[in-house]
């Protein structure tokens, strides 16, 4: 446990740092989870739409660098390539 009254806070930040970045990492490998599921069963009619909103996701990760801006892009890349509709 830390001692400084400095590092007390710093702990706590961190935890609810923690905390609201696992929302949106949850969300993101949900939602990319369910475009995968999709594309598998080849729910054509959904794929537009999901993809959609794993792209708006993946740059929402990277605006609260969650992920870097480059791996987003290459995840947004890979995700269309993968599911071409």
């Amino acid at each position: 446990m830390p001692i400084l009254k400095s590092a007390i806070k710093k702990m706590k930040q961190d935890v609810k740092k923690t905390k609201r970045n696992m929302v949106y990492r949850n969300r993101l490998t949900t939602k990319i989870k369910e475009l995968n599921h999709a594309s598998h069963n080849k729910q054509v009619d959904k794929l537009p739409e999901l993809l959609k909103s794993v792209y708006s996701i993946i740059d929402t990760a990277a605006k609260k660098n969650l992920i870097r801006k480059k791996n987003a892009a290459r995840k947004k890349s890979n995700m269309a390539m993968a599911h071409k509709a």
